[in-house]
C-alpha cells in the first residue's frame, strides 16, 4: 500500500492527501519554518533573519487563514506548493518585504506539514506523537543538507515517502505503551531535519530560482498584492502600504470594486481619509454606486456627531453639510445639520448678551468715577457694586469676554475697596451735625460693600473709633 502510494506521488502528484490538521503541531512547523528560513539566510545572504518575526507568524497561521491565502491545499497539497512557488517568484521584487516573509512563512508551513511523519496516521496517534514532538522539538538538532532546486513535480515523492517509513514502527510502539521513547523520539532529529532541508530547498527555489509566471494569472497576482495592503494597513504600515499600493496601480488593473475592496480596508482599519480618496475615486467612475456615497455620508455624518460632542459646533456643521453634499436623501444628515446652526444661532447670541454686559459694567465704571468725582460717592459706590455684579455674572464660556469680565471685575473691587477708604478716612475732617449726618450716610453705603478681608483692614487702621459708632448704629457690614 505504502509502494502504491509513492508510485502515484512520484507519478503525477495528484493524490489528495489528508486535511491539513494531520500535520506537525504547530510549535514544532514554527520550529522547523525559522530554522530553514535562517539556514538560507546564512547560505544565500537573503536577509531572512531579519524578518523572522514575520516569517513566524506565517509559519503560525491559522489553519483557516492558510486555507485562504493558499486555495486548493486541502485538496492537493503538492498542487498548491507548487503555484505558490510560482507566485512568489512572479512577485518577487529587488527585496524581500514584510508581507513577502509572512508568504514564505505560510508556504514553509504547508512544506513542513507534507513532509511530516504519520501524516495520514490515524488520528489517535497522530495527535499523541505531535504533541510529543511539540515538547521536545527546541532539544532536537537539525541536519543541514546541500540545496536542491525544487521541481515539486518530481521533488517531493522520495520525500514524503522517507517521512512515512517508520510510520507502522511509531504507531506501534504507541500501541505497545512505549510511545515516543521508541522509534519516534530515536528518528525526530532525521524527521524534522528532512522537513527543515525540504522548506530550505522551497525558499533557496523562490528567491533565487528563475522566475516562472506562465501559470501564474494577473488575478492572482492582483489578489497577492491585495492581501499585502490589508497586511500593511492592519500594521499601520504606511510607507508599505503605498509601495504595495503603488505596485497595484502598476499593474493597470484597477476597477472600482477593487478601489471600493481598498477603501473598505482603510475604512475598517479607521484610517478614513485614506478611504475617502478611494471612495471618490470609485464614484469619480460610477456616480450612481449607492454603497460608496451611503458609506462617505455615514462617515461624514459620525464625524459631525463627534465633533458636536466636543462642543466644536463649526466643525460638525461642516461635516454634515459634506455628508449632505455625498448623500442630500441622507436620513439625519439635514436635520443635524439644522440642529448645528441652532446650537451657533444660541451660542453666538450667548457672547454677544456676555460683550452687551461688559460694555454696560463698563459705563457704569465711566460714571463712578465721575461721581467720585463730584463726591457723590453713595451714588458712586452703588454704580461700582452694579458693575461688579453684572462683571461677575459673565460665564466662562467665552474665553475673550471672560478674560475682559475678570479685569473688569478686579477693577470695580479695587475702585470700590479705595472708595470705602476714603469715606471712612475723611469722616474726622468733618464738623457739624449735619456733616455727622452725611459721613455716617456715606459711611453706611460704603460698609453695605465690606467683605470681611476689608473690614480686618479697617479695624487695624486708625479709624477704629468711626467703626465702632458705626455698629453702634447697627449698620452691618
Amino acid at each position: 500500500m505504502k509502494w502504491f502510494r509513492f508510485v502515484l506521488l512520484v507519478a503525477g502528484l495528484t493524490l489528495c492527501l489528508a486535511p491539513l490538521a494531520n500535520a506537525w503541531g504547530p510549535k514544532a512547523s514554527v520550529a522547523i519554518v525559522t530554522t530553514a528560513s535562517r539556514l538560507i539566510s546564512k547560505e544565500t545572504g537573503v536577509p531572512l533573519a531579519n524578518l523572522d518575526k514575520d516569517i513566524r507568524r506565517g509559519a503560525g497561521v491559522a489553519l483557516e487563514s492558510r486555507a485562504s491565502l493558499v486555495p486548493g491545499a486541502e485538496i492537493n497539497a503538492l498542487n498548491a506548493i507548487e503555484s505558490q512557488m510560482y507566485l512568489l517568484q512572479a512577485v518577487r521584487g529587488s527585496r524581500v518585504d514584510p508581507y513577502f516573509a509572512y508568504r514564505l512563512g505560510v508556504l514553509g508551513s504547508l512544506v513542513a506539514d507534507v513532509t511530516a511523519p504519520l501524516y495520514n496516521a490515524n488520528p489517535t496517534y497522530r495527535e499523541r506523537y505531535h504533541a510529543d514532538v511539540d515538547a521536545n522539538i527546541e532539544q532536537v538538532p537539525f541536519q543541514s543538507k546541500p540545496r536542491v532546486r525544487v521541481a515539486p513535480s518530481a521533488y517531493f515523492g522520495d520525500i514524503i515517502a522517507a517521512a512515512q517509513a517508520r510510520e507502522d514502527l511509531i504507531i506501534e510502539d504507541y500501541t505497545a505503551g512505549v510511545g515516543f521513547a521508541g522509534v519516534a523520539g530515536t528518528a525526530l532529529s532525521e524527521d524534522a531535519s528532512r522537513s527543515v532541508n525540504a522548506v530550505a530547498d522551497v525558499f533557496q527555489t523562490v528567491l533565487r530560482g528563475q522566475v516562472t509566471v506562465a501559470n501564474i494569472s494577473q488575478s492572482e497576482i492582483r489578489e497577492y498584492i491585495l492581501d499585502a495592503i490589508e497586511f500593511y494597513i492592519s500594521r499601520d504600515n504606511d510607507a508599505e502600504t503605498d509601495a504595495a499600493y503603488n505596485k497595484l496601480m502598476d499593474l493597470g488593473v484597477t476597477t472600482v470594486d477593487l478601489q471600493k475592496q481598498i477603501g473598505d480596508m482603510f475604512y475598517d482599519a479607521e484610517k478614513f481619509e485614506r478611504a475617502m480618496v478611494e471612495y471618490k475615486a470609485v464614484l469619480a467612475e460610477a456616480p450612481s454606486r449607492r454603497d460608496v456615497i451611503e458609506r462617505i455620508a455615514d462617515y461624514y455624518v459620525r464625524r459631525g456627531d463627534e465633533a458636536l460632542a466636543d462642543e466644536e459646533l463649526e466643525a460638525a456643521l461642516e461635516a454634515y453639510n459634506d455628508a449632505l453634499e455625498a448623500d442630500m436623501l441622507h436620513p439625519t444628515a439635514q436635520s443635524k445639520k439644522l440642529e448645528a446652526e441652532g446650537m451657533i444661532a444660541a451660542r453666538d447670541a450667548r457672547q454677544e448678551e456676555a460683550r452687551q454686559a461688559i460694555g454696560q459694567a463698563d459705563d457704569l465704571l465711566r460714571q463712578a468715577d465721575q461721581l467720585v468725582f463730584k463726591k457723590e460717592n453713595t451714588e458712586a459706590l452703588r454704580l461700582l457694586r452694579q458693575a461688579r455684579d453684572t462683571y461677575s455674572g459673565v460665564s466662562d464660556e467665552f474665553a475673550n469676554e471672560a478674560r475682559l469680565a475678570r479685569a473688569g471685575l478686579l477693577r470695580a473691587t479695587e475702585q470700590i475697596n479705595e472708595l470705602q477708604r476714603n469715606v471712612v478716612s475723611n469722616a474726622g475732617s468733618l464738623s457739624g451735625l449735619g456733616a455727622m449726618s452725611a459721613v455716617r450716610a456715606e459711611a453706611a453705603a460704603a460698609a453695605e460693600a465690606v467683605d470681611d478681608a476689608a473690614l480686618r483692614h479697617l479695624v487695624e487702621d486708625q479709624f477704629q473709633e468711626e467703626l465702632e459708632e458705626l455698629r453702634a448704629l447697627n449698620i452691618e457690614p
